[in-house]
């Protein structure tokens, strides 16, 4: 990120920060200049926190009171926010009929309503600094389900027309939301990634956490200042959908 002389520098928000996908897009976004707050429902989150000189805040993206917890403390602290990584857990699946309303309910709070809580906090802010970027990790199988998680996939379709619907009525705002939506997604050896993976994957491999955190900082950058509303697949090849 380059900065003009007296520039402030930009600040991300990225929940679910304290492993994998989330403390990754943390990482990257550190390097490319950022100022930080982070957020997870542990107090593992300490820990990136310092290694990135981040803003720390304890709470789970299913709890409005911790949403707006860590969007005060983030004002507080740097008086502005021009990004947002909306991340979160990863619910278990089952057989669709046989999942009970509790297990929906969860995997709604977590994956829709929070980035629609989140949007009401933080689209006032955006709009009165002159934009901004949200970013929210979805996965590949919301545009194509897959029957072993048919209630992450239909929360995560649910997130893609939200994720268009907020897109038009703040454009104008220069205030941009997109989705990425990765498959398989760990940090591996290349020479022992398990045969089934291989024979699922066209890439042979499961992505690596890095490689997702690089397309969610081009997201939030100027680079795709044009880019609003979309679900970028990042699955290496897997889907077979126009």
């Amino acid at each position: 990120m380059n900065l003009k002389p007296n520039q402030p520098h930009k600040v991300a928000i990225v929940t679910a920060a304290s492993r994998g996908i989330g403390a990754s897009c943390a990482r990257v976004l550190h390097e490319r200049g950022y100022r930080l707050a982070v957020m997870s429902r542990t107090p593992a989150i300490h820990g990136i926190a310092t290694e990135l000189g981040a803003m720390a805040v304890v709470g789970s993206v299913s709890e409005a009171a911790d949403l707006d917890r860590l969007v005060g403390l983030t004002m507080e602290r740097y008086g502005r926010i021009d990004a947002v990584v909306n991340n979160s857990g990863h619910p278990a699946g089952g057989e669709i009929v046989t999942i009970p309303d509790a297990q929906w309910l969860e995997v709604f709070e977590m994956y829709l309503l929070s980035v629609v809580r989140m949007s009401r906090l933080i689209a006032p802010v955006m709009t009165a600094q002159g934009g901004g970027a949200i970013v929210n990790i979805s996965g590949n199988s919301a545009l194509e389900p897959d029957v072993r998680f048919p209630v992450a996939d239909t929360i995560r379709a649910s997130l893609a027309a939200y994720t268009k619907l907020f897109a038009r009525t703040y454009a104008e705002k220069n205030i941009r939301m997109n989705c990425v939506a990765p498959s398989v997604v760990f940090d591996h050896d290349p020479g022992s990634v398990r045969e089934d993976l291989k024979n699922e994957i066209p890439m042979r491999r499961p992505a690596h956490y890095r490689e997702v955190a690089e397309v969610v900082a081009f997201l939030l950058s100027g680079e795709a200042s044009y880019v609003t509303g979309e679900t970028v697949r990042v699955d290496g090849g897997v889907s077979r959908g126009l």
